[in-house]
């Protein structure tokens, strides 16, 4: 039974997705971060306002661009960026961990 257990472990700890490198034209996750922190804000408030009668398309394209502007990043750069996370699951869990506590500390602020 011991044998089974540590073979078990052994098995699992193999199957652990490695972590790639993040290679040098992907968006470090604190940009990353910060960007998609202000495109789930901008997605909220674009839908709120599309309940009062507003283009929801419109104001997120809008939104988008002035968030591209901010952070001085290209449209095609951020989503290069993101297909990168996406196809790489450990850091797109790492990516969305930033994005919550980035999202959790501009709540905290906002309140006090």
């Amino acid at each position: 039974m011991k044998r089974f257990i540590l073979l078990l472990f052994v098995v699992l700890a193999a199957c652990k997705p490695d972590k790639p490198a993040l290679p040098s034209d992907v968006l470090p996750i604190e940009k990353m971060k910060l960007i998609m922190a202000d495109i789930h804000i901008a997605d909220s408030v674009a839908e709120t306002k599309q309940q009062g009668g507003e283009d929801e398309k419109k104001l997120t394209e809008a939104y988008y661009k002035r968030i591209y502007e901010l952070h001085k990043v290209s449209e095609e750069q951020f989503v290069k960026s993101y297909r990168f996370y996406e196809d790489n699951p450990v850091w797109l869990n790492l990516l969305y961990e930033e994005v919550l506590n980035e999202l959790s500390a501009r709540t905290s602020h906002v309140s006090k």
